[in-house]
């Protein structure tokens, strides 16, 4: 516990500043406009990974269609090293899509968390 003196030292500067910062000195206020900058950041951040999910599909695509024409030719012993390395191609791509996907479902449920704080902290100063 001997840190916690430290940490509200920092907390305390922290909350300061962005008073200072925003112009505004309650709570509400200043804290409503923390978070919106958050929101933001996490919109940006989805963003991001939403264009590196569709390189990945799009990826993936290309994989297939590769897949598929080596499939088809004659001589599979010819190409067979190959095509097993397109498969496990595949199967990264495919994995790297899966965390890139729950990522994104977990920053759209962060986003709506946030959303819901700029309503309750609009709320507060609305009923002000």
């Amino acid at each position: 516990m001997a840190n916690s003196g430290a940490s509200n030292a920092i907390a305390r500067c922290a909350v300061d500043e962005l008073a200072e910062f925003s112009g505004e000195t309650e709570v509400p206020k200043y804290m409503k406009i923390f978070i919106l900058q958050q929101i933001a950041e996490a919109r940006r951040f989805a963003n991001l990974l939403r264009d590196q999910a569709q390189t990945a599909r799009t990826c993936i695509s290309q994989l297939n269609a590769m897949i598929s024409e080596m499939k088809a030719m004659d001589n599979q012993e010819e190409v067979y090293d190959s095509l097993m390395c397109l498969v496990d191609s595949k199967r990264t791509e495919n994995y790297k899509l899966m965390g890139l996907n729950k990522m994104i479902v977990e920053a759209d449920e962060d986003i709506s968390m946030k959303e819901a704080h700029v309503e309750i902290m609009e709320a507060s100063i609305n009923s002000d």
